[in-house]
């Protein structure tokens, strides 16, 4: 959390006015957040995107707020009506970690995901799997058909993220390849560090964009 605050603060983007001074005013009801627009550059653990859909505008606006962090990106939570697939891989390399749908979510939903977000930015096995599904029609309909192929991962990689993909946990993972926990963590790792990935998700989305799984 930041340094100026004991509460987490959440720096809030939306695509009008009136609905960022009205989610900055909903965040802040809770004794537990400090919500600003982002506007105000003000430090900030988590960013809070409130959008009737997630369009390519609304990621050029994030990606403009992520460029103006000093450390590490924010950890993103969208609240949203509509999250196209054209759009979800270029959200996840911004920072993505939840998604909400924004007439299915209340107070209790979003104050949840902004801790859950703020505490770690590697997405729930559950959203992680929502992702991947979507993912995999992209890679299936618009990868694939082009032939779009990717070097760089050995076949122990590949069968661990395979495994990853399909919804898999680390100690499943090392039961079915016969490794120890440590190792299958290791594989991740590796692979991780040496492409420069975020984490596990986007390592999944890497080999799902070049058709290896």
């Amino acid at each position: 959390m930041s340094a100026k605050s004991a509460t987490l603060a959440v720096a809030v983007l939306a695509n009008d006015p009136v609905t960022a001074e009205g989610a900055v005013s909903w965040l802040s009801a809770c004794q537990e957040l400090t919500a600003v627009h982002w506007a105000h550059r003000q430090p900030a653990d988590v960013l809070a995107v409130f959008a009737t859909e997630v369009t390519g505008d609304t990621l050029t606006r994030v990606e403009r707020v992520q460029r103006d962090q000093p450390g590490c990106p924010l950890p993103v939570v969208m609240i949203a009506n509509e999250l196209p697939e054209h759009h979800l891989l270029r959200a996840i390399d911004l920072g993505l970690v939840s998604f909400l749908y924004r007439q299915d979510s209340g107070f209790d939903e979003v104050r949840r995901a902004v801790a859950e977000a703020a505490e770690g930015p590697e997405p729930g096995r559950r959203f992680q799997q929502a992702l991947i599904n979507q993912i995999k029609t992209v890679r299936d309909s618009v990868l694939l058909p082009h032939g779009i192929n990717v070097a760089g991962l050995s076949p122990r990689e590949i069968k661990v993220l395979r495994l990853l993909a399909d919804g898999w946990s680390t100690r499943h993972i090392a039961a079915r390849l016969s490794y120890s926990e440590r190792t299958v963590k290791s594989i991740v790792h590796s692979v991780v560090t040496r492409l420069n990935l975020r984490n596990r998700t986007h390592a999944v989305v890497y080999a799902l964009r070049a058709g290896v799984l």
